[in-house]
């Protein structure tokens, strides 16, 4: 289903009942939880904890953590900081077009129980920030997975679109203005840039860089990465504030499994040479 089919039915839910629970669309007396389940052709499976990586090890290896604001779909009716009432529009908008990209480790917690991150834009790294805005400007396979906006003037103030991205890209002189923006998104749309999250002052800051690298199953030479840890939003408490830490790591056969692979070659090499 899609994200703006429920953010539609969230107009349901009352403001007015923050302390209570949210209103219920149709006026029934539970909230209706959603039913979580492994989303199809998820393909980012944990690559530090499957069996291929054990013939592996890291020519390099880099790991950041990251603040933002957790929120559920209950919180699109919310006032902030709870909530994300400004943009309430401007996300059916953006989701209109878009399946759900999911939560966290590929899985989809349907309904209510779907969650959106929102984040400073300038605590999203360049090299991140550069590829949102190339999806947007070509319309590429990204466009609409991060929905950037101006920062509301006021929490009454209603946010109507995203930000106009310039047909070119943007001069570094220009970039002090990503201080008046933030960017909402699902935490599924995290997967496709992982790399990029950290790869600037990194040691494999080129290898981070290469799309091509970049893949779910582990191989020498290729680039893997995962969110690693994550916290949740202490709701209980009326907050909002999570982290997310990212880890990914240049490949590179082991020393042992090279020299086995190295000897098989040269068996193979002496035993064709045998036969000539």
């Amino acid at each position: 289903m899609k994200l703006e089919a429920l953010i539609a039915a969230a107009a349901w839910v009352s403001s007015a009942a923050a302390i209570t629970g949210p209103a219920i669309p149709g006026g029934g007396a539970t909230r209706p939880e959603g039913k979580p389940a492994k989303m199809e052709n998820w393909k980012w499976s944990d690559p530090f904890s499957g069996s291929r990586i054990r013939k592996l090890e890291a020519a390099c290896e880099a790991e950041r953590t990251f603040k933002a604001s957790e929120y559920l779909l209950d919180d699109l009716s919310e006032s902030p900081p709870l909530g994300l009432k400004p943009f309430f529009d401007a996300l059916k908008k953006v989701f209109a077009n878009r399946e759900y990209p999911g939560s966290w480790d590929g899985i989809d917690p349907h309904g209510y129980d779907r969650n959106l991150l929102k984040m400073e834009y300038v605590d999203v790294p360049i090299k991140v920030r550069e590829w949102i805005e190339e999806q947007e400007r070509s319309d590429g396979p990204g466009k609409g997975l991060f929905a950037v906006y101006e920062k509301p003037v006021s929490d009454d103030d209603v946010v109507r679109n995203t930000v106009r991205i310039p047909a070119t890209p943007i001069f570094a002189a220009l970039r002090p203005l990503d201080k008046k923006k933030v960017v909402i998104f699902a935490p599924g749309a995290l997967y496709e840039t992982l790399p990029l999250w950290v790869a600037e002052g990194s040691d494999c800051a080129d290898a981070f860089q290469d799309a091509v690298k970049y893949t779910a199953k582990p191989a020498d030479g290729s680039v893997v990465a995962y969110p690693t840890k994550k916290t949740k939003a202490d709701r209980k408490a009326g907050k909002r504030d999570m982290e997310f830490t990212i880890k990914a790591q240049l490949l590179k056969a082991k020393q042992e499994e090279a020299a086995a692979a190295s000897e098989d070659s040269a068996g193979a090499a002496a035993g064709n040479k045998d036969e000539l």
